[in-house]
């Protein structure tokens, strides 16, 4: 008797486990988004070429972002010089739920969940609240997708890579 019992528990248990696991992934909405990130540190190179700039900042961290048509100069930057501007950044977002953030930032920033604090359906912005209380402005991609948040939502937030602009 009791080794039936045991075997039923530990097969309920499998199941239990799919269904959520089969639930939980055609529950999650992803879309991509725009941000724009400060950037400073120091000059590591320049690519005149492909117009890339890798920066390396304050917490040792290598960057490299290609730099817009209209930043002037570029083969004039030299290693080592201290730069400060903006990047746009491509984000994966994740909805979670409504409960609030409790995972920090990740140790190298490509990472971070946020609580949704505005969203602008009919421009496709959404602001967004770290867990370090920092707030931040995506643009959703296509400014549609913004329609599948409220305030309050949660979200992963993943950065892509770096897009093609930097001042």
């Amino acid at each position: 008797m009791k080794f039936i019992s045991i075997k039923i528990l530990k097969q309920a248990i499998v199941e239990i486990a799919y269904t959520m696991a089969l639930s939980s992934a055609f529950a999650a909405t992803i879309f991509n988004a725009t941000t724009t990130v400060q950037v400073s540190g120091k000059v590591q190179s320049v690519n005149t070429n492909t117009r890339t700039v890798t920066v390396i900042n304050d917490a040792g961290i290598r960057e490299s972002f290609q730099v817009g048509a209209n930043v002037q100069g570029l083969d004039k930057l030299k290693a080592g010089t201290k730069v400060v501007g903006s990047a746009n950044r491509s984000v994966r977002l994740t909805v979670l739920d409504s409960s609030p953030p409790v995972v920090p930032p990740s140790p190298n920033g490509d990472q971070t969940i946020a609580r949704v604090a505005h969203v602008d359906n009919q421009n496709g912005f959404i602001t967004l609240v770290d867990t370090t209380g920092a707030s931040f402005i995506v643009q959703t991609n296509p400014p549609e997708a913004s329609a599948s948040v409220i305030p309050g939502t949660r979200v992963l937030v993943d950065l892509i890579s770096a897009a093609p602009a930097a001042q």
